[in-house]
């Protein structure tokens, strides 16, 4: 066998090596895409579940928050009113009260120097 010959064999040899390198990542390729089409099938049920069950909450949540302010309105309505008047009651006796006199010393005369008086 010459060199041109072994060249051929050798690189022919390595074309189906390369080929079926590739083969196999393929497959592998093709049996992952399968196993996460799966998992985002699963997926989708769960999440389409979930959704559908956040918008029950949501209605649910806003009938029972209309249903809880229409009954609580007037409760809520007199404290504020009873906040109001204890508010006034107290800033009224607050202002009421006189303001202690002040005791402070009155500062004491400023001594010229010698120089500054000629």
């Amino acid at each position: 066998m010459n060199f041109q010959e072994k060249m051929l064999v050798t690189t022919a040899d390595l074309r189906a090596r390369a080929a079926e390198i590739a083969n196999v990542a393929v497959a592998n390729a093709r049996t992952r895409a399968k196993v996460a089409a799966t998992r985002v099938g699963a997926l989708k049920g769960s999440f389409a579940a979930l959704t559908m069950a956040g918008r029950e909450f949501n209605k649910v949540a806003r009938r029972h928050a209309a249903r809880f302010v229409k009954e609580n309105s007037t409760i809520a309505a007199s404290a504020g009113k009873d906040v109001s008047a204890l508010a006034r009651t107290t800033f009224a006796t607050l202002t009421q009260r006189a303001a202690a006199p002040k005791s402070r010393k009155a500062p004491a005369a400023r001594k010229r120097t010698a120089k500054k008086a000629a």
